[in-house]
């Protein structure tokens, strides 16, 4: 074997290999995310977070509105600007954490009131302390979602 074949077979087994372990890390964060049948809910709105118990045509709305956008979520990659302006928390049909209680399933909305450039923005921990997953939506992917914080009476500030 000539030496110049001998160097290009190396270069293109250490830029395959090179790659081939890149994509093993990164292959795990684009699979579809494995969202179970929610039950019950209460959603936290506005500064002062109040709260409410979600109905069942919410819980259905959400089951929907979960089960058709499975595929688009990716790793929180950057440190939000606030803590969201409205926090869904969610129960899903599932097995009972250690303490033999339902495992929370927590969703963070951004409805463009605290940080503009998030607007239409939501986080997914399927249990606290788990990789958060983020995805920006179109306004009509994220208009379901926008009806269930906006049912809230809350102040809303004029941007700085």
């Amino acid at each position: 074997m000539r030496r110049e074949t001998a160097l290009l077979l190396g270069f293109l087994t250490v830029t395959v290999g090179t790659s081939a372990v890149l994509w093993s890390f990164a292959m795990p964060n684009f699979k579809p995310l494995a969202i179970p049948e929610m039950t019950n809910g209460v959603i936290s709105v506005g500064p002062m977070r109040q709260q409410r118990a979600l109905s069942a045509a919410e819980i259905h709305t959400l089951n929907d509105w979960l089960q058709h956008h499975r595929t688009v979520w990716g790793p929180l990659g950057q440190t939000p600007p606030s803590s969201g302006d409205a926090t869904i928390t969610l129960t899903a049909n599932r097995p009972a954490g250690a303490d033999g209680k339902p495992v929370p399933y927590s969703m963070t909305l951004w409805t463009g009131i605290s940080a503009a450039d998030w607007n239409n923005t939501v986080f997914l921990e399927d249990r606290p302390g788990a990789v958060i997953r983020v995805h920006q939506f179109s306004e009509a992917d994220f208009a379901a979602l926008r009806r269930l914080v906006d049912q809230h009476p809350y102040e809303r500030t004029a941007f700085p």
